[in-house]
């Protein structure tokens, strides 16, 4: 009876973290320990991330009413390809297949706002949104992995994803005052 209680109460304590990095956390005995995320799992996430805000970043400045939203498209596509491009050097280095490690393509599609008139203010307030997700997976990856290569690259796209976050906080402010 004791073993069954402390089967389910463990089973209650397993948590797992959808973080994008695949991070879970394993209940032993009355401890929990998080075992690092694996370095082709995160590369393969990040990848897919960077490919959706460079089709965001273009979509933006195709369908952005104001300068500002095109601009911060600009900046998205440009820094975000920058980003993959560092993603696929470690990839390469570390001898990862990015096209098998990254997951296949998400249901949420951006382009389905195209022709909103309100189009700037989604847009603006998903990139915050999405932003801050990225921030924190990007920082629970970094904080778990035991890869130091891994880890300085997540530590250099922290600042980044802030930057990009606080612009689209900026923009959402801007079109709040209108």
């Amino acid at each position: 009876m004791k073993i069954k209680a402390l089967a389910t109460g463990c089973a209650q304590m397993m948590v797992q973290f959808s973080v994008g990095v695949g991070v879970v956390l394993w209940c032993a005995g009355a401890a929990n320990a998080a075992d690092p995320p694996d370095t082709a799992t995160v590369l393969g996430k990040l990848h897919q991330s960077d490919q959706k805000e460079i089709a965001a970043g273009k979509l933006a400045q195709k369908n952005g009413t104001s300068q500002q939203v095109k601009d911060y498209g600009k900046m998205l596509e440009k820094d975000h390809t920058a980003a993959d491009k560092k993603v696929a050097a470690l990839a390469k280095q570390e001898k990862i297949d990015l096209a098998t490690a990254t997951p296949a393509g998400s249901s949420h599609e951006m382009s389905s706002m195209a022709s909103d008139p309100m189009f700037d203010t989604k847009f603006a307030r998903e990139m915050v949104d999405d932003h801050k997700k990225d921030i924190a997976e990007v920082t629970q990856a970094r904080d778990a992995t035991a890869d130091a290569k891994l880890k300085k690259l997540l530590t250099e796209l922290v600042p980044t994803l802030q930057k990009h976050e606080e612009t689209a906080q900026k923009i959402v402010d801007t079109d709040a005052k209108k």
